[in-house]
């Protein structure tokens, strides 16, 4: 079954009903994980994300596109905003920009410079 533009359109709704706040993040709580997989499409159009944990521990996730998406977009913002990686990206919508993220235009390191 396709991801539909009426699918679209609730699960935009349901990302903004329902996200969560950052109160009550407990450092300790958080589980850590270093590699991750994305996997095609189910039947529904829903995706399934694999994620493997510091401890070799397996999460599977399922999301809808939308979600998905809107995480890759929140993340690569982040990286790009703390200079740890430069990144050009539009994202578009039915021929719609929603997203545009450019480079910055001034270089932050994340190391400072060698004391020789």
């Amino acid at each position: 079954m396709p991801f539909t533009a009426s699918a679209k359109s609730d699960a935009h709704a349901l990302f903004d009903d329902q996200r969560p706040s950052p109160l009550g993040l407990i450092e300790e709580r958080v589980v850590g994980f270093v590699s991750a997989m994305c996997f095609r499409p189910i039947d529904d159009g829903e995706m399934v994300i694999r994620l493997a944990g510091e401890d070799g521990e397996l999460i599977d996730l399922r999301t809808n596109p939308v979600c998905a998406g809107r995480l890759a977009i929140a993340l690569l913002d982040l990286i790009n905003q703390k200079g740890w990686f430069d990144v050009d990206l539009c994202v578009t919508d039915s021929g719609a920009e929603i997203a545009r993220i450019r480079p910055l235009a001034s270089k932050t390191f994340v190391c400072g410079a060698a004391n020789d």
